[in-house]
């Protein structure tokens, strides 16, 4: 899959979100197959999910670095999925969460997971 696909699907995931009011994105291909993608969601309750991905994506899909940022409308965490390797203790180091107060393991996220996973926070 060429990036510029890639960047395609997530724009269809996004779209195909009832709760999501308003997407901006930002796209920066930097090889056919290598690339920047970031954006901010308003969803339906005021909360914002603020995202980023540096991805490769052949021979398969591979985010390098990835951060969904849940924020409340008053602007407070939520949830934070990212993939930076700063919390070791954490089993499925380097993917974690936060919350408010803590940090939890996490499988590798996308934004179709993201995306899924907002029902419990919101």
């Amino acid at each position: 899959m060429k990036v510029r696909a890639y960047y395609a699907w997530v724009q269809k995931a996004v779209l195909a979100e009832p709760g999501v009011i308003r997407f901006d994105v930002a796209f920066d291909e930097v090889a056919e197959n290598e690339g920047y993608i970031s954006g901010k969601m308003l969803l339906t309750d005021q909360s914002e999910l603020h995202f980023a991905e540096y991805v490769i994506t052949e021979p398969d899909v591979h985010r390098l670095k990835y951060r969904y940022h849940l924020q409340s409308a008053e602007k407070k965490l939520l949830a934070r999925w990212d993939n930076a390797p700063h919390h070791p203790e954490v089993s499925s180091h380097p993917h974690h969460l936060h919350l408010a107060d803590s940090v939890k393991e996490s499988e590798p996220m996308d934004i179709q997971r993201v995306l899924r996973s907002l029902v419990r926070f919101l």
